[in-house]
């Protein structure tokens, strides 16, 4: 993600607002999030002097009961939800330079960026590591060996579901953890009529990318130079006819 000002507080107040009330949280018994209350998995926000206690949960409560029903699916005790508890929610700095749970940011990311989140669980003999990791880092860490034995769950996924009327989830199968110019590169690369690709970066990031395109169909090529569209082109001729030609193209993708 590209590192710019930003301002989260009226996306931190939508989070934290206690708008839902118990019957959205499908296919989770009243039982169930009653011992997470307990056991200190989950915080009890019910005013303790009123006369009946309704349970009233805000956006980000409900993605944490989303992670908390796939950790009991994944048979975590409530030692070890808690373990992540600690993690999921330590205070992290945001580009507004404001500190929030580490679930809230990367819910940001998640709903404003369309950003990849894994929370990814190592464990031995039981949970040792906890992670948030966007989709680069998650991949890096598996290379250079620092996760191995782990389970990952998808928060990308885990909004989709319990957010639904306000997010959609973006396919990332194509150009996970890409940018916007990077996304391009790979579109010029998969197109096998480039014959070579040549990218100029400025200031870190990419600025033009040039690509040299074969052409064979005679009537294609002279639309080309009758139309301009290249910024140098090369024609090859076979007996005093046009056999092929190679058009160099520049995009500039730079904002």
């Amino acid at each position: 993600m590209e590192s710019k000002k930003e301002d989260f507080t009226k996306e931190s107040e939508a989070l934290n607002e206690l708008i839902f009330e118990a019957k959205v949280l499908k296919g989770i018994r009243r039982m169930t999030v009653s011992s997470w209350r307990k056991a200190g998995v989950l915080d009890d926000k019910r005013d303790p002097k009123a006369a009946r206690q309704w349970s009233y949960f805000s956006p980000l409560d409900v993605i944490w009961i989303g992670i908390l029903n796939e950790m009991k699916k994944l048979r975590l005790t409530h030692a070890e939800m808690k373990a992540c508890k600690k993690v999921i929610f330590e205070m992290v700095t945001a580009q507004d330079n404001k500190e929030y749970p580490a679930l809230e940011y990367y819910t940001f990311l998640v709903m404003l960026y369309n950003q990849p989140i894994y929370i990814v669980i190592s464990y031995e003999d039981g949970v040792d590591a906890i992670w948030m990791l966007d989709e680069k880092d998650y991949f890096s860490k598996l290379r250079d060996g620092t996760i191995e034995h782990h389970t990952a769950l998808c928060l990308h996924k885990i909004v989709k579901l319990i957010l639904e009327p306000v997010y959609k989830l973006p396919d990332f199968s194509a150009t996970a953890g890409l940018t916007e110019q990077e996304t391009k590169v790979l579109g010029i690369i998969r197109n096998r009529t480039f014959r070579s690709i040549k990218i100029t970066k400025r200031d870190g990031e990419i600025d033009t990318i040039e690509s040299t395109e074969r052409i064979e169909d005679t009537d294609n090529i002279i639309q080309l130079l009758t139309e301009g569209k290249y910024q140098n082109i090369e024609i090859k001729q076979i007996n005093g006819k046009i056999a092929s030609a190679h058009r160099t193209i520049r995009t500039h993708v730079k904002k």
